[in-house]
């Protein structure tokens, strides 16, 4: 809740007290007028003063409901007689219609006045009813009817709280046109400290290559500097003034919508996005998946298929050794 909301809420309770003053006033008022037309009276069951017929065709109430922007309503016993409104103060009574309960408690009954809201189609209306006499003083026969103001609360407040929040859009409008005018202003003081402190920095650095003779100049550069920090204390103390009376320029609106505007796409980078759907697997078959196909092996031959050996040769006869020759002279 802003704070021009809070103080709204606080004058809005005063407001409606005088709102209530105004509708006592005003019923005054419209007893006054109607008596002035002369004595009132009830004839053939309509209320009349003097020769004025008060019953629905009322050219007294649409005169006093213009002069005091309320609404205003008039009942002979419990029963509405006349009723005349304008923009903004509420719908007319039925004609016709009793009173509310509340009314006829308070004002028939106890012959008192009757201040607060009473809720009539759903709509908070604030009312203000008085007990209406034959004569000028309340007698012992009791009020012979009332007069009623009305005005609708929830409009009337929803005026009030337009009528302030254009107010304070204006004032909003002319506080950042004096807070560009104060920044402008300020830059300016910046700019010129800046530039005294380069001339602060460069006379010193002159000062020293001149030696013995720069000392004069170097005094009169320290004074530069002097007056640069100054320059910029006083640009600080400007913002933060300007801050504590609620005053913000066009950079620093535009600063904070930067820093809005990036805390939120951080924000928006940190929050977990949609959870991603689990893919579906493959439903595997609780049988045993087929065996790779085995390679054929080449089929055996049957024993009598398989190819003839070729039958083993015979082993080949070494020749016969000759025998040992006999050796010469021996005898056979």
């Amino acid at each position: 809740m802003t704070t021009e909301t809070q103080i709204f809420n606080a004058v809005w309770s005063v407001i409606r007290r005088r709102l209530l003053e105004r509708g006592v006033a005003a019923t005054e008022l419209c007893e006054q007028v109607i008596r002035g037309h002369g004595k009132l009276g009830r004839v053939d069951g309509k209320l009349r003063a003097g020769t004025t017929v008060l019953d629905e065709n009322n050219v007294i109430l649409p005169m006093l409901v213009r002069a005091t922007s309320l609404g205003m309503s008039l009942y002979l016993g419990n029963r509405r007689v006349a009723s005349s409104s304008v923009l903004g103060a509420g719908k007319p009574g039925d004609i016709g219609a009793y009173a509310d309960s509340e009314l006829v408690d308070t004002v028939l009954r106890k012959r008192d006045i009757f201040r607060g809201t009473i809720i009539r189609a759903g709509v908070p209306i604030l009312v203000i009813a008085r007990p209406l006499y034959l004569g000028d003083r309340p007698d012992e026969a009791g009020p012979i009817g009332m007069l009623e103001a009305f005005q609708n609360e929830q409009a009337f407040y929803e005026s009030l709280a337009a009528a302030a929040r254009v107010g304070a859009e204006q004032r909003s409008a002319a506080q950042e046109e004096a807070a560009d005018g104060m920044e402008s202003v300020i830059h300016f003081l910046d700019d010129v400290a800046r530039r005294l402190q380069l001339l602060a920095l460069n006379g010193n650095i002159i000062a020293s290559q001149a030696g013995e003779y720069g000392r004069a100049f170097r005094v009169v550069c320290r004074e530069l500097g002097t007056l640069a920090d100054r320059a910029k204390g006083t640009v600080s103390d400007v913002r933060k003034l300007m801050q504590s009376m609620g005053l913000e320029t066009g950079e620093a609106r535009h600063e904070q919508n930067v820093a809005a505007e990036a805390a939120e796409r951080g924000t928006e980078r940190d929050s977990p996005g949609p959870s991603p759907r689990p893919t579906a697997l493959p439903t595997r078959s609780m049988s045993k998946p087929d065996a790779p196909a085995r390679l054929a092996k080449p089929e055996r031959p049957e024993r009598s298929e398989r190819p003839n050996r070729p039958e083993r040769a015979e082993p080949l006869q070494r020749p016969e050794r000759p025998g040992k020759l006999d050796k010469p002279g021996e005898p056979h």
